[in-house]
């Protein structure tokens, strides 16, 4: 299943296509997952393109599954701002115990919310403000 995604990843699409279909795909391919397919992605991801990796945080949102939440983790040590703010908005999905988890494991990444408060637009601040108080308040 891992190939199957990292073709669909891989593939040149529009953008619309993408964000009406593709990652619909995407999320299909990974809820069929075995431990293996998520080990390789988690090997693989940091060597991926950035719009690979763009694509893949689209897509990780199951709130159940603690390798996304490693992905992610992996995901945010980029210095790419709209890569490290994707992976900001993934982790609002995991509003419960395994997402509130992770998060007290790794300070950073309130730290980096917080930080991003101050030079984000608009609409990323609304997201990075509502991250905050899902994180911050439990």
């Amino acid at each position: 299943m891992y190939r199957e995604l990292d073709d669909l990843l891989s593939e040149e699409s529009t953008i619309d296509w993408w964000y009406d279909d593709g990652f619909l795909i995407a999320q299909n391919i990974m809820n069929n997952f075995s431990k293996d397919d998520w080990e390789k992605l988690s090997n693989d991801v940091l060597d991926k393109d950035l719009e690979w990796q763009k694509k893949l945080v689209y897509c990780l949102d199951n709130q159940i599954i603690e390798e996304e939440l490693e992905i992610i983790g992996k995901l945010f040590c980029t210095n790419d701002d709209e890569l490290l703010e994707m992976c900001i908005d993934a982790l609002r999905s995991f509003d419960n115990e395994i997402g509130h988890t992770y998060v007290k494991m790794h300070p950073q990444i309130i730290e980096e919310a917080k930080n991003r408060m101050n030079i984000a637009g608009n609409a990323t601040k609304r997201m990075l403000q509502h991250f905050l108080e899902v994180f911050t308040i439990h």
